[in-house]
């Protein structure tokens, strides 16, 4: 295994700020796509394309070498927030009532904000507990 440098702190440091932040971006875009009437479309759309430019700022993170494997409770409910992003935005799947897709994108998003933030929290315990005993 290759040994844990203050580099890699400010990479992990860097690389978790920048989806926690992204994290509480998509909450208050979920929140305002929820709360206006009618699961705006548009409000909507941009949580989706948001939720997409975010998975390449998670990949940055994840390519970290010395980061552990996710676990399955945020690699499944991503996996659930990604089929409910790609049934909203391409519209393949049909329902009653439109809203009820929207809400269903949202919900699983935000599980798995949840479940990938408890996980990013015993990650950084894990980095900084790795780290020191490799200084």
């Amino acid at each position: 295994m290759t040994a844990n440098t203050p580099t890699d702190r400010a990479s992990f440091n860097s690389a978790l700020s920048a989806i926690l932040a992204e994290h509480a971006t998509l909450r208050h875009l979920a929140a305002t796509a929820a709360t206006r009437s009618s699961h705006s479309t548009d409000d909507t759309m941009f949580l989706a394309d948001a939720m997409t430019t975010h998975e390449r700022t998670e990949a940055g993170l994840f390519a970290l070498p010395f980061v552990t494997e996710p676990p399955k409770s945020v690699t499944s409910t991503g996996a659930k927030a990604r089929q409910c992003c790609f049934d909203y935005t391409s519209g393949r799947v049909r329902a009653k009532d439109p809203n009820a897709v929207a809400a269903h994108f949202i919900d699983a998003l935000l599980a798995h904000l949840d479940a990938e933030e408890a996980w990013l929290a015993h990650e950084k315990e894990h980095q900084h507990e790795r780290l020191s005993i490799a200084a």
